[in-house]
């Protein structure tokens, strides 16, 4: 009997070799939906994708477990010293994201941990892991965090973030890579996945062809000072690490900061998040025309959302301001900032956004939205970009302060592991667009329209429009700030200031929701949903959860207007196709809602 333990053993344990773990693929980039372009590969902690002695956490979209947060809600936990995880790379690479969790501590600063790197059987160095800007803690259903375990039985979110690591040599392809425990504890340091990309090359300053081109050598004590300095030119930063003590103003049409990539210059804002006299002195803000960002690494030290948890006193936004008319954002990456980019017109004297290029830029493990073209921006295209673990919605347009918001797209980007709010959200304004677009693993929504915060209703001209989506694993029975189940779409009019009206939803896949694919919310005397139509839409998976309802649609009792519908499918729905509270005097469904 022992004899057969043991050869059963060696079979799985060679089985187990015998896995290719190449790169995942994601089935929309035939469809060229979202960011189907991106220069990264993805290597799954997760059974049949990786070889690994550790322990692989089972699927669970249960809030209380860890890997719900994680992709595909599986990663694969390190313990024991020497457990590892294992790859086989697809394509030479030099630059390396790790998403991981680490356990925090009493005081919400984090720990810290240690894996070494193998590559083919020789080690390549040790890669500190650190959880200091990841755990968030909601005592309830309300708008703030905690940072740190204060409260019992708390709601937790954002326990995962990411570390990179830039190569000096490449990971050749073919080559294993191997990610090795060194520490002597059984704490658990969880991976949900490994990217590899081949990173470009350094932008030199002699490459730069504008004759108006100066170069900054300090250490970034002094950094503002420089671009003030000279304003309108092209202001080059070197390769390094540039530690900056105050927010950054640009205040000069033509100025343009260009660094040597996203992968080689990192400014880093210090402010002591703590401080009261400096909480919010970090990010760039610009309200002039015609700015150049790019090749930025954006980092903050801040890991809240808000100073003392006073909602008046934000932690700083990576990138704020209008940036004024026909400016260009590309190829900057943001990190642990309140919002990644928040675009404003602050003031009636500044231009608002207007035909502002977002390009190939990454908003990752932020407290708040990843982009949001917010008061009065209009002809703004936000474009293959990559969203990733923010704390409110990665991509949003919002007609604030009686700014109209119009003509905005977001489209060829990837929305991942959102931990709160949505992935798409479009608050009022004229026609606005979200477009071959994916969206996978959030939280809570997928895509949302949302007449709760004031500023200026939808437009009665022109549709707003979702278009050509993929939303994957979305919905939630109990969102952190009403506590109110939400579909993968989410039409709210949950204290509404106005009507929804003129949204269009086409082409749209909703796999695998979580609760009920489509839910229609609402408390109280609320203005009504006028002429909101769904066509095409394939809705395939309901109730992935297992709890609260796996409708197709869910309306709320006081929901009051017509949701018009062609071409809508069905399959795997758990629970009924259409569960309507509402009276039938005061809502309807019409057009051929089921096909």
């Amino acid at each position: 009997m022992r004899k057969n333990c043991f050869l059963f053993l060696l079979f799985l344990l060679s089985a187990l070799e015998a896995v290719q773990a190449q790169s995942v693929l994601f089935p929309d980039d035939q469809k060229q939906r979202g960011y189907y372009d991106r220069p990264y590969k993805r290597y799954e902690a997760e059974a049949g994708k990786c070889i690994t002695n550790g322990v692989i956490l089972p699927a669970s979209f249960e809030q209380s477990d860890l890997q719900s947060e994680a992709s595909n809600q599986v990663a694969t936990q390190l313990i024991l010293e020497n457990s590892y995880i294992q790859w086989t790379n697809e394509a030479e690479a030099d630059g390396m994201i790790i998403r991981f969790s680490m356990p925090d501590n009493k005081t919400g600063t984090g720990t810290t941990g240690h894996v070494a790197l193998y590559v083919d059987g020789v080690k390549q160095g040790d890669i500190i892991l650190d959880s200091y800007w990841a755990w968030q803690y909601f005592s309830g259903y309300e708008n703030v965090a905690y940072n740190a375990p204060v409260i019992d039985n708390p709601i937790i979110r954002m326990r995962f973030d990411e570390t990179r690591i830039k190569f000096i040599e490449k990971i050749p392809a073919g080559a294993t890579f191997r990610l090795v425990k060194t520490d002597h504890n059984k704490t658990p340091y969880t991976i949900d996945f490994v990217e590899l990309e081949n990173v470009a090359p350094i932008v030199t300053f002699e490459s730069i062809s504008d004759p108006n081109k100066v170069q900054y050598a300090g250490n970034g004590n002094d950094l503002h000072a420089f671009i003030l300095k000279n304003r309108g030119k092209t202001i080059y930063l070197p390769v390094g690490k540039y530690n900056v003590p105050d927010k950054i103003h640009i205040n000069a049409s033509n100025t343009k900061i260009i660094g040597a990539g996203m992968w080689y210059t990192q400014i880093h804002f210090t402010a002591n998040v703590d401080s009261p006299t400096e909480y919010n002195k970090r990010g760039i803000e610009c309200n002039s025309d015609s700015i150049v960002l790019d090749g930025l690494y954006i980092t903050t030290q801040s890991n809240i959302r808000y100073h003392n948890r006073d909602e008046n006193k934000s932690s700083g936004k990576g990138l704020d301001g209008s940036f004024g008319v026909s400016s260009t954002i590309k190829n900057v990456w943001i990190e642990h900032f309140d919002n990644g980019a928040w675009i404003a017109n602050y003031t009636s004297s500044i231009a608002v956004a207007d035909e502002l290029h977002i390009i190939g830029c990454r908003f990752r493990n932020n407290y708040a939205d990843g982009t949001n073209l917010c008061k009065g921006s209009k002809n703004c295209v936000v474009e293959h970009c990559t969203y990733r673990n923010n704390g409110d919605d990665d991509m949003a347009i919002w007609s604030a302060n009686g700014q109209m918001c119009e003509n905005n797209v977001f489209q060829y980007n990837t929305a991942e592991n959102n931990w709160r709010a949505s992935s798409i959200g479009i608050f009022g304004g004229q026609q606005n667009k979200a477009q071959f677009c994916v969206v996978i693993d959030p939280v809570e929504m997928g895509l949302r329209v949302d007449a709760t915060y004031p500023g200026v209703p939808f437009s009665k001209d022109g549709f707003t429009e979702f278009r050509d989506i993929s939303v994957y694993n979305d919905g939630t029975n109990c969102d952190v700030w009403r506590n109110q189940h939400c579909g993968a779409i989410g039409i709210s009019l949950g204290g509404a200031k106005y009507d929804i009206e003129n949204v269009l939803f086409y082409n749209i896949d909703l796999i695998n929701s979580k609760q009920d694919a489509v839910s229609l919310n609402t408390y109280g005397d609320n203005p009504h949903v006028i002429n909101v139509y769904m066509q095409d839409i394939n809705i395939d998976g309901t109730k992935a959860m297992n709890t609260g309802s796996g409708n197709g649609f869910w309306i709320e009792q006081n929901m009051k207007g017509i949701l018009g519908g062609s071409n809508i499918t069905f399959n795997n729905v758990k629970d009924q196709l259409v569960v309507n509270h509402a009276s039938p005097k005061m809502f309807s469904l019409q057009g051929k809602i089921i096909k």
